[in-house]
Formats: structure tokens, sequence, C-alpha cells
């Protein structure tokens, strides 16, 4: 999916940490024994703020969903601590954790109604019938299904499910939301309407919630920091804006949307490499204009998205890059000798990528 800077702009301002809530310090992961084990997570660290909107973003087999199955209890760490609010997590099982999971399939039980899905994990734990009534009221409030509780699960709309879910899994009162990739059933349109709705839930009941997800405008769009994990590790912790204006190395500025990354010499900095945003980047026909930086190229293809312009440039090196130009008509053409150019402020030094650790699921 492509990712642009307006797209970051919208995205939330960092919390104000009060406290942390989950650290999780030094987590290793091997599923085996052996030469043969498979390692999943290395010695991953990093903490989660209360009342926070926290994502793990990455690719397939990055070990995110394996992170968050070893929060939520269902896998045990090999080595490493996981403790929430102090308290160590790594010998309590899943039911005595103040965590609820929010999965990719909804998992609503069929043959009972939208109250009664919510109100079944309050019956197993034992709560009053008139405390189990009025948080059933309550969460409907809050994911506006008021009038929809006596429905099944099959006569509701994909968005409706996941907001039962949602409801279900925030009756208990959690301390932490855990959402594995939930939204990734749904088309574009639910989709974004659906990220609405997890922000508005996570400010309106404080609770913290934790996404994996391998969507990077979902991840830019809800999150209050986000975690870019590749091969087992954790490459880079920030805020959204951060992230994707100051990438720490080269694959979390070519997975956050789409990055130039270039040899440093090309740009007049020996040795590393420069990172640069398509929209950071501009053309002018071979001749035309001053420039702070310019290299000349040829026009290899052009493609109109609607409010952009994307024009991928071979440079006279060899090298391709990309530019994205908004809200502006074709000014070259395919085949056209164009001159690439951008302020010196949109080069971002990157640093190249761990190597892993272990073999890779």
């Amino acid at each position: 999916m492509t990712v642009t800077a307006a797209a970051v702009a919208h995205s939330r301002s960092p919390a104000v940490a009060a406290r942390t809530l989950v650290e999780v310090a030094g987590v290793t992961k091997a599923f085996g024994t052996g030469p043969g084990a498979v390692v999943a997570l290395s010695a991953v660290s990093l903490s989660i703020f209360e009342n926070e909107f926290f994502t793990l973003l990455g690719p397939s087999g990055c070990g995110k969903t394996t992170l968050l199955r070893l929060i939520a209890g269902f896998e045990h760490p090999s080595a490493g601590v996981i403790s929430l609010d102090g308290r160590d997590l790594t010998e309590l099982p899943p039911h005595k954790r103040p965590v609820n999971t929010v999965f990719q399939s909804y998992a609503l039980f069929p043959h009972m109604t939208v109250a009664q899905n919510i109100a079944f994990g309050l019956e197993r734990l034992g709560r009053p019938r008139a405390e189990i009534g009025a948080r059933v009221a309550h969460v409907l409030s809050l994911v506006k299904l008021e009038a929809m509780a006596d429905r099944r699960p099959a006569q509701l709309s994909g968005g409706q499910q996941q907001r039962v879910a949602l409801a279900r899994a925030l009756a208990p009162a959690p301390r932490l939301l855990l959402l594995d990739e939930p939204l990734s059933a749904l088309d574009q349109k639910l989709r974004r309407e659906m990220q609405g709705e997890l922000k508005r839930l996570q400010r309106e009941t404080g609770v913290t919630f934790v996404l994996v997800t391998h969507d990077q405008e979902e991840a830019l769009a809800m999150s209050d920091r986000i975690a870019v994990m590749s091969t087992g590790a954790v490459l880079q912790i920030g805020a959204p804006a951060e992230i994707y204006d100051r990438p720490a190395t080269c694959f979390v500025a070519d997975f956050i949307g789409e990055a130039n990354l270039l040899p440093g010499a090309l740009v007049g900095r020996p040795g590393g490499t420069v990172a640069i945003r398509p929209e950071r980047v501009q053309l002018s026909r071979a001749g035309e204009g001053p420039s702070d930086k310019g290299l000349p190229g040829t026009v290899t293809t052009m493609t109109f998205l609607g409010s952009d312009v994307l024009y991928e440039v071979t440079l006279a090196s060899g090298v391709a890059i990309k530019a994205r130009l908004r809200d502006a008509a074709p000014v070259v053409e395919a085949g056209s000798a164009v001159v690439a150019s951008w302020a010196t402020e949109a080069e971002r030094p990157v640093a190249e990528d761990p190597v892993a650790a272990g073999p890779r699921p």
C-alpha cells in the first residue's frame, strides 16, 4: 500500500507517557532445539506506555505475531522477561493476565446474540448479573451497536462483527488489548472507517492498545508509537512522523512508504546510504531552472495516480529514482531528459540493516 507524507501528517501525535505499562526485556523465542531451531525473536526489548496506541509493524515472518502471543501468554519465551505493571508475567497463564486479544477471525459464537457474545467472558469470570448487564450496555454504546443487541452474527456486516469482537474484548475492562491484524478481512473503505473506530475506542476507554499489522498506512494513521520489526528484531521505535521522516535503517526507509536509497557518494556524502522520499524530489526539463542539487537523467515511466503523478527516472549514473509530484498535470513525458533535484535537508543518512541472528521461519 502506498504511504505518502499526507498520511503521516494526519497521524496521531506521540503519547505523553505517564508510565510504562508493559516491559519486554531481552526476549528471545526459538522454536525447536539444536542446529535446526528457528529463531523467531532475538533479544527484543521495548516499553509500551500506559494509555497509548502502540503498533508492531513489519512484513510476514518478522516476529510481530510471536511477540504478541508471548505478551498474551499463548507462547513462553525462551529467554527474557515480559512484565505488566511491574509484575513478571512469564509464568502467568493467559486467563490470569489482565489482557484480552482480538484475532483476525472474530470468533463470535454463531448461536448467540450480540449481547450474549459480549456477556460470555464476563459470565465465565463469575461477574454478578447486574454488573454483566451494565457492562454489556456500556460497551454496546461504545461501539454504537445498541440497536443490534438481539441480532446474531450472521445478521451483521463484517464491520459490525468486528465491533462486536472489540466490545467483547473490552467488556472485562482489561489493562491491555492486543489486536492481531483485526482489519485484514475488511475492504479498503470499511478498513479506513474501522481505523477511526479503533482510535476513538482507545481514547474513550483509556485502555492500552497493541496492534499487529503489516499495513504501513494503517500503522501511521492510528498509532502513537510504532515498533518496526524485521527478522526477529526491532529496528526502530518512534512516533509515526519520526519514523517516516527520520528512518534509522535502509529497511525502515524502504518499508515505510517509498524511498529512494542512494549511495552516499552520489550526493556528496561518501560512505553509507542516503534515503530521499519521492515527494521531496522535483523534476525539471534539462537546462531549465536552478536547483540545490541536480542530477541529470531520463524519465522511463510516468503513472497518473489521481492527485499525484509518479515518475521513474534513470539517472546518468544508472541509478533509478522515483519522484512523486502532487496536484500537478504531467510536466514531462516518458523519454524526456530531466534534472532531478531536492533540498539538502531531504537527505536522510540511514544505516545498513543488521544480519539475521539465526534461521527464520
